[in-house]
């Protein structure tokens, strides 16, 4: 049977469009960002079965748009662009590819925070501008120091691994993650209160919901030392911007390196960009040609396994109460 499937850009990898092709699907892709009422315009037009969501918003509007439509499946791990209650009230499966960029974020992670505490962006900045800070400046080593993860899936313990090869602490919350997960090398907190006072790096690893929205905000910064630095390559807004852009103008946290914003793409004017003490980057921390190719098959395989009412792996699927009976 042929499908009809919309992709959000940007593009897929060529492995997945190619596996599309062989498929036999009729492939929609929507402009980068479009907005919800195009993207539930483009939808309705082609009467898609599937959606392998990218960028942009699934909401309600656009989850009506289609009445053939069964599963919305997400490349990468985080579905807080799509409103999984009420495509669950459809009876339209929500997946994702997890574990498919876990390594490809971990490094982004590793990355910026080494960044940060080695001062790259200013030094490179001030050494292009003429200055020759070598018998002034002074940098500070990850070897031996202690991090805090919030979030311990895929990617956290990604992170965790390369983290133990430095002979880092590392404390983890994760409230969602049962007793019998495996915690060897890190020390399992009940709340983040347990290390904030102590750690010299904080890593954002947990998806954006309610609970976690705003999650590291001024009393929580408050908390860390002045030479701490905090990392975010999860979800924007998790750590409140504003909060953060007070703790490194005033000296409250040294740096920061954040791959995600609470708005995307961020305005042109925002604030952190006139910082010399923070990395940033576009939402690219997943983003890798290994992480691609494996997550743009997965997204189609995802696709074409609900609609031709095969099995699936169930961790990949965020709402499985909208699985079909078997």
């Amino acid at each position: 049977m042929t499908y009809t499937v919309m992709i959000t850009a940007p593009d897929l990898d060529p492995k997945g469009l190619a596996l599309l092709d062989e498929l036999g699907a009729k492939t929609i892709i929507a402009p980068a960002y479009s907005s919800e009422e195009e993207l539930a315009k483009l939808a309705a037009d082609n009467q898609v079965d599937g959606i392998i969501v990218r960028v942009g918003q699934l909401t309600k509007q656009v989850i009506d748009a289609s009445p053939k439509l069964r599963v919305l499946s997400k490349g990468g791990i985080g579905v807080d662009n799509v409103d999984v209650d009420y495509a669950t009230s459809k009876g339209i499966v929500v997946c994702n590819t997890r574990y498919s960029n876990s390594q490809s974020v971990a490094e982004h992670a590793l990355g910026m925070t080494i960044a940060a505490l080695k001062d790259f962006v200013w030094l490179d900045q001030d050494t292009r501008n003429g200055g020759w800070e070598k018998a002034t400046y002074s940098g500070t080593e990850l070897a031996g120091k202690h991090v805090g993860l919030i979030g311990y899936g895929g990617n956290g313990r990604a992170m965790a691994r390369l983290l133990q090869a430095f002979g880092c602490t590392i404390s983890v919350y994760d409230p969602y993650l049962g007793h019998n997960a495996d915690f060897t090398g890190v020390t399992r907190c009940g709340s983040i209160d347990e290390f904030l006072g102590k750690i010299d790096v904080l890593s954002i690893h947990c998806p954006r919901t309610k609970e976690s929205l705003s999650m590291i905000d001024r009393p929580q910064i408050a908390k860390m030392k002045p030479s701490a630095v905090i990392v975010n390559c999860a979800r924007g807004g998790i750590v409140n911007e504003d909060a953060l852009l007070d703790a490194l103008t005033t000296g409250k946290i040294s740096a920061a390196g954040i791959d995600v914003f609470l708005t995307e793409p961020p305005a042109k004017d925002h604030p952190f960009f006139k910082l010399d003490n923070i990395i940033v980057s576009p939402h690219v921390a997943g983003v890798t040609d290994e992480s691609g190719e494996v997550s743009g098959v997965m997204s189609v395989e995802n696709v074409y396994k609900i609609l031709d009412n095969k099995p699936i792996d169930l961790d990949c699927v965020v709402n499985p109460d909208a699985l079909p009976k078997r």
